[in-house]
């Protein structure tokens, strides 16, 4: 079911943008981290491409993926920056010093912010993923209702997102 899946997205992808296998240079797919099987599924099916359009297979990095989205949005950034990385598994402040160039200011010590988000939901009954609706009814309450503790710690950069979820829990 999610090979099938994934030729879809990948046919509908290729017809949106008016190409074919000839017109590729190159295929990308993420090659971690993340969750094994959604990797393992990801990289055969792009292998499989790169390798029937006799082009390269290049594997990115999620979390540099995630660094560089915001270029899509303003190419007009130029290192250094200092990057709020949030990712399902993941919450980390990077400084980006230059392409390719990297240092980890802080992370989280235990739940990243999008785990605590699909634990607090499941718990609420809310569904998955949980960040879109408490999102959207976080906009509609009031922000003082309750004093819930801060997730980042004292000293450094680093989160502790464990105490927020046991809190609303």
């Amino acid at each position: 079911a999610h090979v099938a899946l994934i030729n879809a997205v990948i046919a509908e992808a290729l017809v949106e943008g008016g190409v074919d296998f000839s017109d590729l240079d190159a295929v990308a797919a993420c090659a971690g981290p993340g969750l094994a099987g959604s990797l393992i599924v990801g990289v055969s099916a792009a292998k499989s491409i790169a390798l029937a359009a006799g082009v390269p297979y290049v594997g990115v990095n999620h979390l540099e993926g995630h660094l560089y989205a915001a270029f899509l949005d303003d190419p007009s950034l130029k290192p250094p920056l200092a990057v709020l990385l949030v990712s399902g598994g993941h919450t980390m402040v990077v400084a980006m010093e230059g392409h390719g160039r990297y240092r980890v200011l802080g992370q989280t010590v235990d739940d990243a912010a999008g785990e605590a988000f699909d634990k607090v939901a499941r718990f609420l009954g809310l569904g998955y993923p949980g960040g879109p609706v408490i999102d959207e009814l976080a906009a509609r309450g009031d922000p003082e209702a309750i004093p819930f503790p801060r997730p980042m710690l004292k000293e450094g950069y680093d989160f502790s997102f464990s105490g927020l979820k046991t809190s609303v829990i």
